[in-house]
């Protein structure tokens, strides 16, 4: 899985227009295609975001990332703040907004960059997806847009060349954390996610990510040195790292461990893998629960729309469980479930009598 940047400082972008009309599908394969990537036209806030045929495509073009330079220097900045834990106080205030923090970070890329934005596993109204595109640019996972067309990507070409974080065809660390500092992945490609690029505020939130992560890095500092909120007053510095650099950190690896620990591994107690899909994925149980259930990857990769990975009622899928809620609050609905065949197929084989 995918993604990442929070930046010091704003650089503009614009989006190069592609003036090109593309050609109406013309098969049954071309027009199943079409209907995942097109959109309807713009609901309003209140209404489902639906999506519609239409008879032509535009092509939206390459909306440019930032310099690698900027990337390479938020990448090292993050990690070397977090060494701020050894000599900065820690109360139980900020002990537990850190943990929540982080559960908060792995949903907005899981839940919202993943399976809304990357495969459409649910609808929901126009203004819960612009929020749900805010909270996983505030993250630091970068931009919905970016994030969802990376994500499509690696589906169609998983552990192949063409797939940009396989551990199988690259190394260890480079599906790890090296792809993102690569210059070749800093651009979003809007026409791999014509269906999203359709609405300009995903767009503008796409460009302008790294701008949602100053303003909590912000937040938790004023608020832990001008408030009492996480115990006393005058924790600034310790609210930073501690609320924000430290979650930020630890949610980026959990992502990117969804890419180097769930692909290449031979299938054991540690890696289960009840499907035989065309690449190696397995379900990797022991990362379910800081994954927020983005580890049961086999079973995502077998059927990768389901608003839910964790098919079975022992595989816990947190993200799903948040989902669920979500949908009784009104916010969410028609979750896709996992279809019946899939259950039977990756269903647990008993001996014959």
């Amino acid at each position: 899985m995918l993604g990442l940047k929070f930046a010091l400082a704003a650089n503009g972008h614009e989006i190069i227009e592609n003036s090109q009309r593309a050609k109406s599908c013309n098969t049954a394969a071309q027009a199943t295609q079409a209907a995942t990537d097109r959109g309807a036209a713009r609901p309003t806030s209140r209404s489902p975001v639906a999506m519609a045929p239409m008879t032509t495509t535009p092509s939206f073009g390459i909306q440019p990332g930032e310099p690698l330079k900027a990337v390479r220097i938020r990448v090292w900045l993050v990690h070397l703040a977090c060494l701020g834990v050894f000599f900065l106080p820690l109360t139980p205030a900020l002990l537990g907004w850190s943990l929540a923090g982080y559960f908060l970070r792995v949903f907005s890329w899981e839940g919202g960059s993943h399976r809304y934005f990357s495969h459409r596993s649910f609808k929901t109204s126009r203004g819960f997806q612009l929020f749900l595109a805010v909270l996983a640019a505030a993250a630091g996972q970068r931009g919905p847009l970016w994030w969802a067309a990376h994500h499509r990507n690696h589906h169609r070409h998983s552990d192949t060349e063409l797939d940009l974080h396989s551990p199988v065809t690259r190394s260890f660390w480079y599906a790890h954390l090296g792809w993102l500092l690569d210059q070749t992945t800093l651009d979003t490609n809007l026409d791999d996610a014509k269906d999203l690029a359709r609405f300009p505020e995903l767009v503008w939130v796409n460009r302008f990510h790294y701008l949602f992560p100053l303003v909590v890095l912000a937040a938790c500092f004023l608020l832990g040195q001008y408030t009492a909120a996480f115990g006393r007053s005058g924790l600034g510095w310790a609210s930073a790292v501690w609320l924000f650099f430290l979650p930020t950190a630890l949610s980026l690896h959990a992502s990117f461990a969804v890419n180097s620990l769930t692909h290449g591994f031979k299938p054991g107690f540690w890696h289960r893998r009840p499907y035989p899909t065309s690449d190696t994925t397995t379900n990797v149980w022991w990362l379910a629960i800081p994954t927020l259930g983005a580890a049961w990857h086999n079973n995502h990769h077998r059927h990768m729309n389901s608003a839910r990975a964790g098919f079975r009622w022992f595989e816990l899928d947190l993200t799903y469980a948040v989902l669920k809620l979500l949908a009784l609050l009104g916010l969410v609905w028609d979750l896709r479930p996992v279809p019946q065949d899939v259950l039977e197929e990756g269903a647990p084989q008993r001996p014959a009598p």
